[in-house]
């Protein structure tokens, strides 16, 4: 028998979870939070939180010990506490995983510590039921399942249950995390000692931020990428511009290139790495890289392990739950994220790209507000900003312009690029962070926006401007007219846009 009933279920307490259970109860609904772990998820305990407090640590480093001269400062031999550099940001992650228990409390939402598993949607006067479980839970590994207790403590029930489990890193079929010495992103941020070298498999925005954290504080770090290029979503303009950065720092990337083999020894790891091209590897080119650890950075799966009950045969597509929601749509208004089970549904990293914390606060907000009766506006997924906190930090909106290409869409025919670089812009020369680029392309005749670009120091936060922008379906000359306040990181913006209308005035 059931010991409570909700008028919500929220199965997961990260960005999707803790968020739409807030907004459930802001509605009016009576809702429960079941997590088993730490409340804030994959996001605020292990990924987005604390590693911006790595890389806050790593920058600040930089300054210090190697740009002290430059500021007119001086300081004898900078030592790095590796252990407080760590500690620093597991406080982080600690006191904004508190704020979330506040919270809970603050909307009289039910928190329950422990394994969910949905045993029945909602059928006719039915409502759904979750069996509650006792659960050990190895937070420090990415890899390890939960293990849930042999016997339930309880059942619950709820009218609607949202699944908002978020997902976790995947492994190569001859490299399995070990927690030591081939390490996924927890291991990474949380490592005892600093790896004298590092191999960083996949050189996406995970991939890429370690390797800049890491090689700051002077590991030797290589990059194995099997894409021509590093952080391969981006603009290909903003890729080499990093990429060149990165070679003068002393990183070893190694784009077009496929690991074959990741062997273990008594120091530490050897990896076979290939060149890679139409689909294969060239093993008769390989070479072995010797590191004390290897960190896996090749992406993530929808994490679901003992959620459902076999008898509900919720349906599931490469590794994520399905719903109504296919990558790619564009707001569409019958969204509402439902799986294939009545009453059940599923947001964030569990369903799939973009998995993005942002994307999954925002699809639980419009899924509970559906729930609730209302009529929420759609996400519009062309829309959404992508942000990669390496240093200088690159951020973009909209197309690439290798997107527009594979359209079929022709350059000053169909759509214009304004580039804009920051050597001689007075804001970031004054911060000595004159490195890097905005570029903005606008579509003709009439000048949207169709995608922005940047990388620069502070990029993460001046891609909101153009989010905006194009969330509005602001045109360059919109922005052109707007005054941007000087001097600031945002009037490269400014230029970027004069840039694609052949205006630029700094440049």
């Amino acid at each position: 028998m059931a010991n409570k009933h909700y008028d919500l279920i929220v199965i997961g307490g990260g960005p999707a979870g803790y968020v739409g259970a807030i907004r459930a109860a802001q509605l009016g609904l009576k809702v429960a939070c079941v997590e088993r772990a730490a409340l804030g998820g994959v996001c605020l305990n292990w990924g987005c939180i604390p590693t911006k407090a790595l890389l806050a640590n790593a920058e600040l480093y930089e300054k210090v010990a190697h740009e002290a001269d430059t500021w007119g400062l001086e300081f004898g031999k900078v030592n790095v506490k590796w252990d407080k550099v760590i500690g620093r940001s597991r406080d982080t992650a600690g006191k904004l995983s508190k704020g979330i228990a506040f919270l809970f409390r603050k909307n009289k939402i039910d928190h329950f510590e422990a394994h969910a598993k949905i045993v029945s949607g909602r059928t006719g006067s039915s409502p759904c039921a979750v069996e509650l479980y006792d659960c050990e839970v190895q937070e420090e590994l990415t890899h390890a399942p939960a293990k849930p207790a042999n016997k339930a403590r309880e059942t619950i029930t709820a009218t609607n249950v949202l699944v908002a489990t978020g997902s976790v890193a995947r492994e190569l079929p001859f490299a399995k995390f070990d927690g030591d010495k081939i390490m996924g992103a927890r291991e990474a941020m949380n490592t005892k000692t600093q790896p004298k070298k590092l191999v960083v498999i996949g050189a996406g925005a995970i991939g890429m931020e370690f390797a800049y954290f890491y090689n700051s504080y002077g590991t030797e770090v290589t990059v194995v990428e099997m894409l021509p290029r590093i952080l391969p979503v981006e603009d290909d303009d903003v890729c080499k511009a990093l990429e060149k950065l990165y070679k003068r720092a002393g990183m070893n990337l190694k784009t077009s290139t496929t690991t074959t083999k990741v062997e273990k020894t008594k120091t530490g790891v050897k990896v076979t790495v290939a060149p890679f091209k139409d689909g294969k590897a060239d093993e008769s080119k390989s070479e072995t890289i010797e590191a004390d650890k290897v960190l896996l950075a090749i992406g993530v799966k929808g994490r679901y392990d003992g959620l459902f009950d076999d008898s509900l045969g919720i349906a599931t597509e490469r590794d994520h739950i399905k719903t109504d929601y296919q990558p790619g749509e564009k707001g569409d208004p019958a969204l509402t994220y439902a799986t294939s089970v009545s009453g059940i549904y599923a947001v964030g990293d569990v369903i799939g790209a973009p998995w993005l914390a942002h994307v999954a606060s925002e699809e639980a907000v419009v899924c509970v507000e559906r729930i609730a009766g209302h009529d929420p506006i759609p996400l519009d997924y062309g829309v959404i900003p992508g942000c990669t906190y390496c240093h200088p930090q690159v951020a973009s909106v909209g197309y690439t312009e290798r997107d527009l290409v594979a359209k079929g869409l022709k350059k000053d025919t169909d759509y214009a690029v304004g580039s804009y670089q920051l050597q001689s812009h007075g804001k970031a020369i004054a911060a000595n962070q004159n490195k890097g680029l905005v570029k903005i392309i606008r579509g003709l005749p009439r000048g949207e926006i169709l995608g922005a670009h940047i990388l620069a120091d502070q990029a993460t936060e001046l891609i909101a401007e153009l989010t905006l922008a194009r969330r509005l379906e602001a045109t360059s000359e919109e922005i052109n007219v707007t005054v941007h306040a000087h001097p600031t990181m945002h009037e490269a913006i400014h230029e970027a846009s004069l840039a694609s209308e052949g205006r630029v005035i700094h440049a």
